[in-house]
């Protein structure tokens, strides 16, 4: 399948979890108003993290090693399986051993109980991620879509049923986001052992090559989360969940222009991985030029309607998050290069140099939001997503031109090769063409 094919078919996919996930902060806003939505964004972003980096990077090697066919698909699941098992008995032991300083802390006025409930998403979210990117490793794109969509459109079903008809409170969003996470596990598990047939046994070889890919890449996929959501915990330590909540609208509404650099970098990450660097080098300044515009054309358009949107479907009392995310929105579309350029720094094989930038943005973030917030509140927060998002951006960007040898204006402005791509990309879609290579 050519990668204008897959790239359609993955962004039409995120499309429909964006609607879904969309949906649900609806309802939990609409249901729970500002203070249980600033508690359950507190709630699931830990359980989050704990998620990411109890990875350790692992997914997004098992989609290098099997894309590059450099080791034996089956016995790299092996390996995977074995340390799934380690990383699920080792990160739940630590979770619990935490829990008594979450509770005396951001979680002070949640239940003790729904900190052991919300554990169960942890190790169904891992054993699915696994499942699928293996499955993007073997250029199953489809496989790896159809979980996507079916976690998080189970979740929102769930989450209507539970919150309309018995419980309307931050348990019931942990009930919904539970079975939904279960779900989308067993589909993703019966869809890998029906591709692969894997044979449980795997060499110290296999280990080997996941461990010393995967914690390089594991790095900087801790700390691009870490950074894009840091400022609610900041916020919770100075100010109430309320104000949290009407932060975790904004960043929900922003959260709309990354899925088109999300569906095209993971793609990308996958032809990248079985790719030259001759052919990425000129690849993926044509996929961050067009990323880019795309996420321009929807920044602007969203900017129109926000003012109207955000009252009219969460509620009056988010009409704070207008102002938020109208701030967020330049350092949102830059973070759309920064997608890009990351998900091919990592197929090649460098994700320490994307560490490298991610951490140098968290640490921006971190420190414009510590001294902004106390006084600005949650505005401060989005200042700090500000100087976390420009700073990455300039240098992944530096980091790439140097690596290729293309210029800035390569990835940011379009060409006359570009329209002709587009006009040939329509011609074909009339006449029903069966090949689309996106050359």
């Amino acid at each position: 399948m050519s990668f204008v094919r897959q790239g359609v078919g993955t962004l039409t996919s995120r499309a429909i979890v964006f609607a879904a996930a969309f949906f649900s902060n609806v309802l939990i806003a609409r249901f729970l108003g500002p203070t249980g939505k600033g508690q359950i964004s507190l709630v699931i972003f830990t359980i989050t993290i704990l998620i990411n980096v109890a990875a350790l990077g692992i997914p997004s090697a098992l989609v290098f090693h099997v894309g590059q066919k450099l080791h034996n698909a089956r016995r790299l699941f092996g390996a995977g399986l074995v340390l799934y098992f380690f990383a699920v008995i080792v990160f739940t032991a630590i979770y619990l051993a935490a829990i008594p300083y979450l509770q005396g802390t951001i979680f002070s006025d949640l239940p003790p109980w729904l900190m052991y409930l919300v554990l169960l998403v942890f190790p169904t979210t891992l054993a699915a991620r696994y499942a699928q990117h293996i499955a993007l490793g073997l250029r199953h794109v489809f496989h790896y879509n159809l979980v996507m969509v079916i976690d998080r459109v189970a979740y929102v079903v769930l989450l209507l049923l539970i919150l309309w008809g018995f419980e309307r409170s931050v348990a019931g969003v942990v009930y919904a986001e539970v079975l939904g996470r279960l779900t989308a596990c067993v589909v993703a598990v019966c869809l890998l052992l029906g591709a692969l047939k894997p044979l449980f046994t795997f060499g110290r070889r296999e280990l080997g090559a996941l461990l010393g890919y995967g914690v390089r890449a594991h790095l900087m996929l801790v700390i691009a989360l870490i950074s894009y959501r840091i400022g609610l915990y900041v916020l919770r330590y100075f100010h109430d969940a309320a104000i949290v909540g009407q932060y975790s609208i904004a960043l929900n509404v922003a959260e709309v222009l990354l899925f088109i650099p999300n569906s095209f970098g993971m793609i990308l990450f996958a032809r990248t991985s079985s790719s030259t660097d001759e052919e990425a080098s000129r690849f993926t300044p044509i996929a961050a030029r067009n990323v880019l515009a795309l996420t321009l054309a929807s920044a602007l358009v969203l900017g129109l309607v926000a003012p109207v949107l955000v009252p009219l479907v969460f509620g009056q009392a988010f009409r704070p998050s207008i102002a938020l995310f109208l701030v967020l929105l330049p350092g949102v579309v830059t973070f759309a290069l920064y997608r890009v350029l990351s998900y091919d720094l990592i197929g090649r094989g460098f994700p320490l140099r994307v560490s490298l930038a991610s951490g140098a943005g968290l640490v921006a973030n971190v420190s414009v939001a510590i001294l902004l917030v106390p006084r600005l509140g949650a505005m401060g927060a989005v200042c700090g997503n500000l100087a976390g998002y420009g700073l990455t951006t300039i240098i992944i960007t530096y980091i790439f031109l140097r690596m290729t040898g293309n210029r800035l204006s390569d990835l940011i402005l379009w060409k006359r090769e570009d329209f002709r791509h587009y006009r040939n990309l329509l011609a074909k879609l009339r006449n029903g063409g069966p090949n689309l290579d996106g050359e």
